[in-house]
């Protein structure tokens, strides 16, 4: 095989280059050079050793969603409190206002049984003047009678209402112990009276005035609200005593008692006996027996 002229080879290896062998002294002067390119490089960037070990202490930044939410819970606890003082305030001041209304609804009771008691003594004065003999407390003078009348107006004091008296201070005799039981009726003293007039009819259940008693007894035990022992009284009155002059007006306060018990009808019944009964009834009882038809609903 014929080889290629000497200036054919050297322009084929000018057309492709070898690597060439670095020698020992050009390695280590490139490894010099890349040390020194990597150390201008560390020396030019932000020092992350600087931050980490520095002397300073490093503070986060205050998270505005944190910061937001904070103020929120302080403004909803103080909205709170001021709702709580509020509430507290208007409790207090509804306390106060129900003892007001306590105290305001108590007098006006008291007034109304004040009102409804002298009610009653007035049309018992009415009935009783105009039928003659003792009906209603008629055989005391006009003088005590407006004083009675004066003393149940101004309501006669809860103590005298509820206090009962000793029966075995009270007159013994006949005559003295319808007398005080009468006034102690007369005082407002309506327990006291009631055991009074008990006693008299105990003991003189058969005299002259034991009829008088028997419906004074009814009065009391009315005025008390005690309506199924008032109408009791009354009925025994008018079975017992069929001629008292009390007869009348005795059945107008039964039917009055029945009315007040809810029993219309037994009321309107007792007041159809009136024409019948008692023909020659004062036009006070009649007027009184009227009143009550209408209060009952009669027909």
């Amino acid at each position: 095989m014929t080889r290629p002229p000497t200036h054919a080879r050297r322009a084929e290896s000018r057309a492709i280059p070898y690597p060439r062998t670095l020698s020992a002294g050009e390695a280590v002067m490139a490894l010099l050079m890349a040390f020194a390119f990597v150390a201008a490089a560390l020396l030019a960037a932000p020092s992350a050793s600087g931050q980490v070990f520095s002397s300073t202490p490093y503070t986060a930044a205050p998270d505005p969603a944190v910061e937001q939410l904070r103020n929120r819970i302080e403004g909803l606890e103080s909205d709170l409190k001021r709702a709580i003082d509020r509430t507290e305030k208007l409790a207090f001041d509804l306390s106060q206002t129900r003892k007001m209304a306590e105290e305001a609804n108590t007098g006006r009771l008291k007034a109304e049984a004040d009102l409804a008691a002298l009610a009653l003594r007035v049309e018992s004065l009415e009935g009783g003047g105009a039928g003659g003999g003792s009906a209603d407390l008629t055989t005391s003078s006009n003088v005590q009678s407006a004083d009675a009348a004066i003393s149940l107006s101004a309501g006669a004091s809860a103590q005298g209402l509820s206090n009962r008296v000793d029966v075995s201070t009270l007159p013994q005799d006949e005559e003295g112990l319808l007398k005080e039981a009468r006034n102690l009726l007369l005082d407002g003293s309506y327990p006291s009276a009631q055991q009074g007039f008990t006693a008299y009819l105990a003991k003189y259940g058969k005299g002259p005035n034991a009829h008088e008693a028997q419906y004074l007894l009814g009065e009391s035990l009315l005025y008390q609200d005690n309506y199924t022992e008032a109408a009791d009284a009354y009925g025994k009155l008018l079975s017992s005593y069929p001629k008292s002059p009390n007869g009348p007006n005795a059945l107008v306060k039964l039917a009055r008692s029945l009315r007040l018990l809810n029993k219309k009808a037994d009321a309107c019944k007792a007041l159809a006996l009136m024409p019948q009964q008692f023909p020659k009834a004062s036009d006070a009882a009649k007027q009184l027996a009227s009143t009550e038809r209408q209060r009952s609903n009669c027909k």
